[in-house]
């Protein structure tokens, strides 16, 4: 937990919503993030989903998990972080997007 906040102190993410998020983010139904806590990938991906206000719901998808599997059946790989918003029909693996 310090270094979570330590992180977001130096990358300045005050856990303020950024200016230019659509004000309608908070309606829109829940995006799914697939990920696990000890990948260094997941926290930019959580940490921007917040400060644009997106609702989101987290798929821990730890070693040995049935996420994991579930995961590996659904996209024939794994890979984290992998977000699906259900507002688009989008599945997507870590990207700059």
């Amino acid at each position: 937990l310090a270094t979570s906040r330590l992180a977001i102190t130096l990358r300045g993410i005050s856990g303020k919503q950024q200016p230019n998020a659509r004000p309608d983010n908070d309606q829109m139904k829940p995006l799914e993030l697939w990920c696990y806590e000890c990948s260094p990938f997941v926290r930019p991906v959580k940490e921007k989903l917040s400060s644009l206000g997106l609702p989101h719901r987290i798929v821990s998808c730890s070693r040995g998990s049935k996420n994991r599997n579930r995961m590996i059946e659904r996209t024939g790989r794994f890979q984290v972080p992998f977000l699906v918003d259900e507002n688009t029909g989008i599945e997507m693996f870590e990207s700059a997007e």
